[in-house]
């Protein structure tokens, strides 16, 4: 019991250290990119060379298995930067967070039907390529790229928990509208990919990818 019990405070330890580096290196970086000349950011046609994008929106899952226990449509938000590499070529890379709830009911005489909470957490990293093109003050993109994720689920009452990592695949696409010339928003829809193999306790071969549907707004530097 103490063994699971320091590796519970352990796993708390870890993920609220890495929240707060989240919070720490992205603030430090919105102050870098306010305080910099502009010069430093833009190339010598003009182009911003850096630009950053929040987004919120809902998660339609793609197995059946974690609709059956979660649900559909869940709620997401997501951080993201781009560098401008060519014209209309630009590197990608973010910061996806979906967390969600939901129940179990295991059937059998040592459990007597009885019905369990779940809670499920997951954090991709996605890291790809993006091609962008503009029509007045309108910016459609696609894209795609490969993901990084840390995935965890907990049996609340039971104490249970179960966490991988796990390489997938996106593909993303969308448009921003500009309202200012460093300012726009966006509507983006994207396709994720990232099978478990061996998926968590309740299942196995879970794909934790879906389609994912958001709206937010780009700043651009």
């Amino acid at each position: 019991m103490k063994i699971i019990l320091s590796g519970q405070i352990m796993n708390k330890k870890i993920i609220l250290r890495c929240k707060k580096s989240f919070k720490a290196y992205f603030g430090f970086l919105l102050i870098l990119l306010f305080f910099w000349r502009p010069s430093y950011l833009h190339s010598d046609q003009g182009q911003s060379l850096i630009s950053f994008s929040f987004s919120f929106g809902y998660f339609q899952p793609k197995a059946e298995a974690f609709k059956e226990l979660y649900g559909n449509n869940k709620f997401q938000t997501s951080l993201n930067l781009s560098f401008t590499l060519k014209k209309n070529l630009s590197l990608y890379l973010g910061l996806r967070y979906l967390s969600c709830r939901g129940e179990t009911k295991i059937v059998g005489q040592e459990f007597q039907e009885e019905k369990y909470k779940l809670s499920f957490t997951i954090y991709s990293i996605p890291l790809g390529l993006i091609y962008s093109f503009s029509y007045k003050k309108v910016h459609p993109f696609l894209g795609g790229g490969v993901s990084y994720n840390i995935y965890k689920e907990i049996w609340d009452e039971l104490g249970i928990s179960f966490e991988d990592k796990k390489m997938g695949f996106f593909l993303i696409g969308g448009a921003e509208y500009f309202i200012w010339k460093r300012f726009a928003l966006l509507g983006r829809a994207q396709y994720s990919s990232i099978p478990t193999k061996h998926g968590a306790k309740l299942d196995e071969n879970v794909n934790l990818g879906g389609t994912e549907l958001s709206l937010g707004f780009s700043l651009h530097f």
